[in-house]
């Protein structure tokens, strides 16, 4: 039944009504589609996702996480923003750049899902620091940004 709830998510988040019902009567799908209320059924999400966004929640297996500070999660929940190394307090897990991550809260709740611009070696050594100063810190010009807003998909709560 899991892995039901999961593909019904999958094509929610598409923009697709589901129903999960027995699957031994070919019937149903006719009586579904009459309008009869049969099984579980799962309304589209208002708003899906680009195929993009859907790739990176459904089809990037996250690599390790990053617990970010109460400033990073309203600036990426509540303002749309990128997530910039100052909002970093925390990185777990080894990955490379342009693996995915999710995003935490300092309670470990999952907030977003995203694409990164750093390896998890590089963003120990800048988590917290401000943008100009991850230059100096890494010894090269990298990215602005750890993920950027158009690699990031916020978690369904």
């Amino acid at each position: 039944m899991v892995t039901k709830i999961a593909a019904a998510r999958i094509a929610t988040t598409a923009g697709v009504r589901t129903v999960i019902t027995e699957g031994r009567s070919p019937c149903n799908i006719e009586r579904i589609l009459q309008g009869e209320p049969l099984g579980t059924q799962f309304e589209p999400q208002p708003r899906s996702f680009n195929a993009r966004k859907r790739w990176i929640v459904h089809g990037l297996v996250a690599a390790g996480k990053l617990y970010l500070d109460a400033g990073a999660v309203k600036a990426i929940c509540q303002l749309g923003r990128s997530l910039l190394a100052a909002g970093i307090v925390e990185v777990e897990g080894e990955f490379q750049s342009q693996d995915a991550v999710q995003l935490c809260d300092t309670t470990g709740q999952e907030i977003a899902r995203g694409i990164v611009n750093y390896n998890s070696t590089e963003l120990q050594k800048i988590l917290g620091a401000r943008s100009d100063e991850i230059p100096q810190i890494l010894g090269y010009v990298g990215e602005e940004t750890v993920i950027h807003r158009d690699n990031l998909v916020l978690s369904q709560t």
